[in-house]
């Protein structure tokens, strides 16, 4: 949370948010620790902090991001395709919502943000991630899970298998 006074200049907006940024952000991304480049990072954490509800889910989610990338996976997280497509709708001048659930023919936007056809990072950050997003793949969790969900409530379930995820879609998202 940043106050400002009523009449702060733009200039001295974004010096308090790049300082802020520097100090807190930096020693987290440019950490031994981090498996990939700051901007990878970045936009790792991006993805983390639409993806995920809570702390100590982020590791978990992390680390089966990450299990995927450097499996050659592609990542196949909706929020990325909720910017594709946000962006697209945004352009045309139809609908701004940026995270609306994807559809299927969401799913097949040519553009490097989807992430269920290419099999890469999006390009860029596809949201402002905060502190937690960017620990949590700085200290990603190694787990046996490939998949996750969340359930109506928020809650998330997550699984080894491909016929686990299955079972646990037809169960609390049907």
């Amino acid at each position: 949370t940043y106050l400002f006074a009523r009449g702060a200049s733009a200039s001295a907006v974004v010096k308090k948010l790049t300082d802020t940024f520097n100090q807190k952000a930096l020693p987290i991304i440019e950490s031994t620790e981090a498996p990939f480049s700051k901007t990878k990072t970045l936009i790792l954490a991006s993805i983390i902090e639409r993806e995920t509800i809570t702390g100590d889910e982020r590791p978990i989610v992390a680390g089966i991001l990450i299990k995927r990338l450097d499996s050659g996976w592609p990542l196949q997280v909706d929020a990325s395709n909720q910017y594709a497509s946000g962006s697209l709708r945004c352009k045309r001048k139809v609908d701004c919502d940026w995270w609306t659930t994807p559809t299927s023919q969401d799913l097949e936007i040519d553009s490097n943000y989807n992430t269920y056809k290419f099999s890469s990072l999006p390009p860029t950050p596809i949201s402002n991630p905060g502190l937690s997003a960017m620990n949590a793949i700085v200290n990603f969790v190694e787990t046996p899970y490939w998949y996750y969900i969340h359930d109506s409530s928020g809650v998330i379930h997550y699984a080894s298998s491909l016929e686990e995820h299955n079972s646990n879609v037809q169960k609390y998202l049907r």
